[in-house]
């Protein structure tokens, strides 16, 4: 079973926190493939629009994905595919211009997404 090893946050320093901009992000270990950890981040990022009625604005590079104004807020997502002595991970970094409270909702979204405690519906 995938696990979430751990979810990092961090904030770029700024008067108002309420107000700063920054990163939130996280990772799954436990693909057991790059194949694997591409094809269940491409479905994550394409149910997450869905989800919401919102027609994807994605990218795709050979072990990335990214998602710009991704709901439920204008968080954008980048989901990276990794492998390290045989051990296949994907990362998930999510920023935005302020913390509406859906940055690091959005982030902790995907992360259950790719461990397998949330569904993916509404992909294809």
């Amino acid at each position: 079973m995938k696990r979430a090893c751990g979810l990092l946050v961090a904030a770029t320093i700024a008067p108002a926190l309420a107000g700063a901009e920054g990163f939130s992000s996280g990772y799954v270990n436990g693909f057991v493939s790059d194949v694997e950890c591409m094809d269940t981040a491409r479905r994550a990022m394409n149910a997450q629009y869905a989800r919401y009625g919102v027609q994807p604005d994605t990218g795709e590079a050979s072990f990335s994905v990214y998602g710009w104004d991704v709901p439920p807020g204008v968080t954008q997502v980048a989901l990276v595919c990794t492998e390290d002595q045989g051990r296949y991970s994907a990362t998930i970094t999510g920023y935005s211009l302020e913390e509406d409270g859906t940055r690091l909702e959005t982030v902790e979204m995907f992360m259950d997404m790719l461990e397998g405690t949330a569904p993916i519906a509404g992909s294809k």
